[in-house]
C-alpha cells in the first residue's frame, strides 16, 4: 500500500523529549514508552485508514513490540546508521515519486534538513504528550 502521506516519527526524540527521564531505570522506562508510542500511533493508523502511513523510528537495537499492527503502520529500529538518516532517506525517495513525507520531531536540525530535501516538518515541542502529537497529525487530514 502506498499512501499519499507518510509521517516519519522520530520515536527516540519524542520519547526523550516528552518524558525526559534518566537514571538506573532509564532502559526499562524507554522500552515501556516505546511500546506506548507504538500503541498510540497504531491506533492513529487504524482510524486513518488507507490515506496515511506512519513509520515510527528508534535508534538502537530491535525491541519486540506486542500485538498486531495495521498495514499502514511500521516501526523501524536503526542500529547501523542513525534513525535521522533513515527518515531523510524516506523523504528523498518519496520526493522522486511525487509523494509528500512529513518528519515529526523536536529536533530542529532534522526538521530543517527534511524541509531542504523536499519534505515537511511537524515540530514537536519539548514535553509534548504523544497523544497530543497523534491528534495534531490527525487533525484535518483523515477522512473519518
Amino acid at each position: 500500500m502506498t499512501a499519499s502521506r507518510l509521517f516519519c516519527v522520530d520515536g527516540t526524540n519524542l520519547v526523550r523529549t516528552a518524558y525526559g527521564y534518566g537514571g538506573p531505570a532509564h532502559a526499562a522506562q524507554e522500552d515501556a514508552d516505546t511500546r506506548r508510542l507504538a500503541e498510540i500511533f497504531g491506533r492513529l493508523c487504524e482510524d486513518a485508514g488507507e490515506g496515511v502511513e506512519v513509520e515510527l523510528f528508534f535508534d538502537g537495537a530491535f525491541r519486540a513490540l506486542a500485538g498486531p499492527r495495521p498495514d499502514n503502520f511500521r516501526v523501524s529500529f536503526a542500529r547501523e546508521v542513525p534513525a535521522d538518516q533513515l527518515m531523510l532517506d524516506r523523504v528523498r525517495s518519496r520526493k522522486w515519486s511525487g509523494k509528500k513525507t512529513t518528519v515529526v520531531t523536536a529536533d530542529g536540525d532534522l526538521g530543517r534538513m527534511a524541509e531542504a530535501e523536499g519534505g515537511a516538518w511537524m515540530s514537536v515541542g519539548r514535553g509534548s504528550d504523544a497523544e497530543d502529537v497523534a491528534r495534531r497529525m490527525a487533525k484535518g487530514r483523515f477522512p473519518r
